[in-house]
């Protein structure tokens, strides 16, 4: 693979396990349902409801949510999730990399008309060059990069790998 592995397969289930046991920690005894952010955000979401079913001993549904990340206003947003099954639940919204944060807040918008008790979000990696006002409950990784610098994350089953390039 091209770019330098920045966070090896290891590692990367050592922050899964970490952020499952922090959304356990702030979630105690409340219903959560997982929305993965295709592709990757949604391979991520269903590790991490893994994690929180062996900690947390308790099933945690998971869903995705489909957005055109470079026109998001060009398709609708789709997501596979039941909005009753929302209205009693905490929801977080999973993706890999966070760059300006406008694919989240698109994906945060489209729930915003449901009652819903809590909307929170978990991304693996955090660059912080963020355009837009999103702050992410659960970061794996905070990472400094340049704008020129890409962040790729790779899904090979169980394993994942991050890449800087």
């Amino acid at each position: 693979m091209n770019g330098q592995l920045i966070l090896t397969p290891q590692k990367v289930k050592q922050k899964l396990k970490r952020i499952a046991l922090q959304i356990l920690e702030r979630n105690h005894e409340k219903k959560i349902i997982l929305v993965g952010i295709e592709k990757r955000g949604l391979e991520l979401a269903q590790l991490l409801a893994e994690d929180l079913q062996v900690f947390g001993r308790h099933a945690v549904a998971v869903a995705s949510i489909r957005i055109n990340k470079e026109n998001p206003l060009e398709k609708p947003v789709v997501s596979t999730i039941e909005h009753e099954a929302l209205l009693q639940s905490t929801l977080i919204i999973v993706d890999d990399v966070q760059n300006s944060g406008r694919t989240m807040m698109y994906a945060i918008r489209h729930f915003l008309d449901l009652p819903i008790p809590s909307i929170q979000t978990c991304i693996l990696v955090n660059r912080g060059h963020n355009l837009f006002p999103v702050h992410c409950d659960y970061v794996g990784l905070a990472l400094s990069t340049t704008l020129q610098e890409h962040v790729r994350v790779e899904v090979n089953g169980r394993e994942v790998e991050v890449y800087l390039s």
